[in-house]
């Protein structure tokens, strides 16, 4: 198994004008299974895990089949299938109204996000996995067990928020985010609404600096259609192959976790240890996009560009593994750019202490080479090629993905020579960061007035407050 990835909701749209197109497959698992069998031409082996219902309409399961997709991981359930209305404003927002009658409840929840130890074996085994996750409520155990089976199947885990934070992010929180994961995608509303407002390169690079050690070192901000910011954090100090180093960017020395909100408090957490270099590009978005609804874009950005890391950065070769997409028209490209073949939702220090033997699995199961050798240029410009197809139709499109082979390529081979290096300005260290971070105010809405380019995620839900005593409230995302 390659990939594997969470969530199946049936969507019931409703566009600016009114028009609505009903259940159309959506949840973030399928788009971002369309983004990675893309980049493969649906020659990986990929899985969804998801509870279901009786009622999943058929064409669903029968899209997920198409796109070769392993439906062994889908979990029956009494109940219907998770069902949500999105309703769109011709702004940008996106409101997510639950169908069901009950929902949202415990149960809804543990359909989206089945838990680790009901996932078949061969799913329990995935060199990927790509999980949406709340930014101040992250299933921190999950992530803990998904990492350290990526990790020991030469893989990693990629993490995405399906919402923007409904309140300020401490610094601890973020960190302790970072630490369970290897690539982290947030558009740039959510993170604004984590490390506070900013320019795409300074929120990367504030992200990059809370991370640490060990911790997430590629981060991509998502921009809408400005495209992308992707940033990658380089351990070994080394700029890469034929390239001149990038802006420096200081590293805490080993992470102490005891200490770290008294730093932060303090203002005294220092950069220490090994300078690291920050290499970054920016990916635009491919033109003339005839934009439709864009529900899932992010998504599929997100698939195809694990996919094209992994595959191109040596997690698999093009030889043994690759598509027609990486061998016929970008074989070259690769070759030349790459040098190598409930209570748990609360991230707290408790939380963290208790999983503190992640630490030792990481160094038991390191980073696999290709997160640093893979080309980010292309694994950019694949995302951004995924996410103009997803735009492009009501719901996940229904061209096979061999069929979109050739248009693919074609606007690949446009997108590649608008890219532009980025050197980041911001000369960020955690330091600073965390101040820039604790300085936030403590509640707030939209993290600023939003432009063009940012497209927020809004929906109404009840969730479990820790102030209501467990009980159920609504709240505002």
């Amino acid at each position: 198994m390659e990939c594997v990835c969470f969530t199946l909701i049936v969507d019931d749209i409703v566009l600016p004008h009114g028009e609505t197109v009903m259940e159309v497959l959506g949840g973030g698992g399928p788009q971002t299974l369309f983004g990675y069998q893309l980049v493969t031409n649906q020659k990986a082996v990929v899985g969804l895990s998801a509870g279901i219902g009786p009622d999943l309409p058929k064409r669903c399961k029968d899209w997920l089949e198409s796109l070769g997709v392993d439906t062994s991981g889908l979990v029956p359930y009494k109940r219907p299938t998770p069902r949500a209305w999105q309703v769109f404003e011709e702004w940008g927002r996106r409101t997510q109204i639950w169908r069901g009658r009950d929902d949202p409840c415990d149960e809804l929840y543990d359909m989206l996000r089945p838990k680790y130890d009901i996932m078949p074996p061969h799913f329990q085994r995935s060199c990927n996995y790509h999980l949406g996750i709340h930014p101040l409520h992250p299933p921190l155990r999950l992530m803990r067990q998904l990492r350290q089976a990526a990790r020991a199947n030469g893989g990693v885990l990629s993490i995405e928020p399906y919402t923007a934070a409904e309140e300020a992010a401490r610094p601890d929180q973020v960190s302790i985010l970072l630490a369970h994961c290897d690539i982290f995608s947030p558009n740039e509303a959510e993170a604004e609404s984590i490390v506070g407002p900013g320019h795409p390169e300074e929120l990367a690079q504030r992200l990059l600096a809370l991370s640490p050690p060990g911790g997430a070192d590629l981060v991509v901000v998502r921009c809408g259609p400005e495209g992308v910011l992707v940033a990658r954090r380089r351990a070994s100090g080394e700029p890469p192959q034929g390239q001149k180093p990038q802006q420096e960017l200081c590293a805490c020395a080993p992470w102490r976790k005891d200490e770290l909100t008294t730093a932060v408090e303090a203002g005294k957490l220092e950069g220490q240890g090994a300078r690291e270099v920050v290499e970054a590009y920016r990916v635009p978005a491919v033109a003339d996009t005839a934009v439709v609804d864009v529900t899932g874009c992010g998504n599929a950005f997100c698939g195809a560009f694990l996919a094209a890391l992994y595959r191109g950065g040596g997690g698999v070769s093009v030889k043994d593994g690759a598509t027609s997409g990486y061998a016929n028209d970008t074989g070259s490209l690769i070759s030349a750019s790459s040098s190598a073949s409930g209570a748990e939702s609360s991230a707290s220090r408790a939380e963290f202490d208790a999983g503190s033997n992640w630490n030792q699995n990481a160094k038991q199961n390191p980073r696999p080479t290709w997160v640093q050798t893979g080309d980010l240029q292309l694994a950019g410009a694949w995302g951004c090629v995924a996410a103009s197809f997803m735009a492009e139709e009501r719901g996940v499109p229904m061209t096979r993905v061999v069929d979109l082979q050739d248009r693919a390529n074609a606007r690949l081979k446009a997108l590649l020579p608008r890219i532009d290096r980025v050197k980041l300005q911001w000369a960020a260290n955690r330091a600073a960061t965390c101040q820039v971070v604790a300085a936030m105010p403590l509640e707030r809405g939209c993290p600023r007035t939003c432009g063009p380019s940012i497209r927020p995620m809004s929906f109404v839900a009840l969730r479990p407050s820790v102030k209501a005593g467990g009980r159920y409230v609504k709240m505002r995302f």
